[in-house]
């Protein structure tokens, strides 16, 4: 099983990773209209879960093969929730940097290459709105510290975003530059019955 298969495993429950993928054939008339190959793992993302809601356009929005265009010389693949930005990465790479484009014109390079930066958006996605329920939680740092090193799994830990996993959750913040936490500490679920096993031991308040 790829790492990319495990991740949409993990969050999306399916036995097998595969939710709700597009056609092998879809995507190649889309390279054909680019003129380009596209990454194997953005290509595997559409085959495995092109599709499914949660993982592509619950909150920030993937672009369907069929919207794929090239803008000066950058495959642009993601929209931020707001339109005020997208992202993009060079043609011709098998792993390429991701940019940053503003509605400014102005084009910002990511620390992270596309593989890399594909899976922070997954955990985002269903962090602040793939997972149906979401609280925020009351935890001191100290508890933090506690449960982040025996119940979770760190997933995510990218210019001032930490994202723990556990079956079925995940435990997530903002953190200032000396690693402190910046706001409050979030509780994303994605059924109910896993949101209502923690309400009590992490003082969740509902959002």
């Amino acid at each position: 099983m790829t790492e990319l298969r495990s991740i949409i495993k993990k969050l999306t429950g399916s036995p097998t990773g595969k939710a709700a993928g597009i056609k092998l054939s879809e995507l190649e008339m889309t390279e054909l209209r680019l003129g380009y190959t596209l990454p194997e793992i953005l290509k595997e993302l559409y085959l495995l879960a092109g599709k499914n809601y949660m993982l592509m356009e619950s909150f920030h929005r993937f672009a369907l093969p069929s919207q794929l265009e090239c803008v000066d010389g950058k495959i642009i693949f993601l929209e931020e929730n707001q339109e005020l930005c997208y992202w993009g990465f060079a043609v011709g790479e098998e792993n390429p940097s991701v940019f940053q484009l503003t509605g400014d014109d102005e084009v910002y390079e990511e620390k992270l290459k596309l593989d890399d930066f594909i899976k922070l958006i997954l955990y985002y996605q269903c962090a602040q709105s793939g997972y149906e329920y979401c609280g925020m939680a009351n935890i001191t740092n100290e508890d933090l510290e506690i449960f982040s090193h025996t119940e979770w799994e760190e997933v995510i830990h990218y210019n001032g975003l930490q994202i723990y996993w556990k079956k079925d959750c995940l435990l997530w913040y903002f953190y200032k530059k000396d690693y402190e936490v910046n706001d409050y500490i979030y509780f994303s679920a994605r059924t109910l019955e896993v949101y209502q096993q923690h309400i009590i031991k992490y003082n969740l308040e509902e959002i």
